[in-house]
């Protein structure tokens, strides 16, 4: 077999060797790969380390309580919970606590209307005023797209005015909302100036609702919440008893307080949901594999306004320097309600998740795009050269 070598060949060819040689050469080889998987073991280790101790850090600084699951590769390398879920009869949080995960709902929403972008049944383009007949005239000629982007220059629904406070069990209805939040007329023009506003997404889980006879919480469970079997994830109402849900908590000056009131409900298409981090990394999945939507779908639904600050249709895409000069593309999403403070993270050419999950208020999980705080110490570790 050897003759058959090229020529200038240099290696060995084991069929010249003694065997006694032969036997030496295969348990010296042997023994360099189980070495190697050594190495390969305690990198992967040292990286789970290098993690906890930075979310250690935090914690015991009294700014981080709650769950966490760091993932590489389509793995989790990480997942674990610190502080309490519930502090009056002190019940510890863990990695199955259900927390609400306010904004990080807009992801899901702007999902279910690319889906039906993709049937045809909807256009980025056209004017909601085609698909919600009764909106006033003058808004009407905001493009769904600029509610995904938060565009659309209507007034801001904001605490001061007590809609997320208010009891009336038929807010959300269309004729309702429309005449509370939609017939003061427009700010801006429609697509002129980023506003943040859950009206926006409010009234697209009425468009989806109009387009196809269906509920909001049906076309969750329909179209993802079956189809990835994230069984701990579900539209949250403040009446309805959720199993292991974590209580939101406030901390300043040493003492912690309930968070404020709010009707959960109120938030709806904008930030309703609760789930847990296993249940999310379901969904970053079926994200990165394409499972809910085609990629060419989900690079129009994920693709950033550079002029706007970067926004997508329901998250936020940028390039995030990293040390050792690697700038990989990340989609992130944060979410905010009470004592709770959420995060997901996805650097979908690496397949890498961070979600974090948190009831204390102090959660700094805001800044990763500045190169400081939690998430971004999380982020350099997981995805350093």
């Amino acid at each position: 077999m050897c003759e058959r070598l090229p020529l200038g060949y240099k290696g060995v060819c084991l069929d010249n060797l003694p065997p006694m040689q032969t036997y030496r050469l295969l348990c010296v080889c042997l023994l360099f790969l189980s070495c190697w998987s050594n190495i390969q073991a305690v990198y992967a280790e040292t990286r789970a380390e290098a993690i906890d101790r930075i979310v250690r850090k935090y914690h015991e600084k009294g700014q981080f309580d709650g769950t966490l699951l760091v993932a590489d590769k389509g793995q989790v390398v990480y997942k674990k919970a610190f502080g309490l879920a519930d502090r009056t009869w002190n019940i510890k949080n863990g990695t199955d606590t259900r927390f609400r995960i306010a904004s990080i709902t807009k992801q899901f929403t702007a999902l279910l209307v690319m889906q039906l972008v993709a049937e045809g049944k909807v256009k980025l383009d056209e004017p909601i005023s085609g698909y919600l007949a009764d909106y006033p005239a003058e808004g009407g000629k905001i493009t769904v797209r600029q509610l995904l982007t938060h565009t659309s220059g209507l007034p801001t629904l904001d605490d001061e005015s007590g809609f997320y406070q208010n009891q009336d069990p038929d807010l959300l209805k269309p004729d309702r909302f429309l005449k509370v939040c939609c017939s003061k007329g427009l700010k801006e023009t429609p697509g002129t100036k980023f506003n943040y506003n859950n009206a926006d997404f409010i009234l697209l889980g009425l468009l989806l609702e109009k387009v196809t006879g269906k509920t909001y919480q049906q076309l969750l469970t329909e179209k993802i919440l079956q189809p990835l079997q994230m069984q701990n994830t579900g539209l949250a109402t403040q009446e309805t008893v959720i199993d292991k849900q974590a209580s939101g908590y406030l901390f300043e000056k040493g003492v912690y307080t309930n968070e404020p009131y709010s009707r959960i409900q109120n938030f709806y298409a904008a930030g309703a949901l609760y789930s847990t981090v296993d249940d999310l990394f379901l969904w970053n999945r079926s994200l990165d594999t394409h499972r809910l939507l085609s990629k060419e779908y989900t690079e129009v639904m994920f693709a950033p306004v550079p002029s706007l600050g970067f926004v997508a249709l329901g998250s936020w895409a940028y390039r995030l320097p990293l040390p050792g000069g690697k700038k990989p593309l990340l989609i992130e999403r944060q979410g905010g309600i009470g004592g709770f403070h959420t995060l997901n993270i996805r650097a979908p050419q690496s397949e890498a998740s961070l979600i974090i999950l948190s009831n204390l208020d102090t959660a700094e999980l805001y800044n990763t795009y500045t190169k400081t705080g939690l998430p971004y110490e999380i982020m350099a570790v997981l995805l350093a050269e």
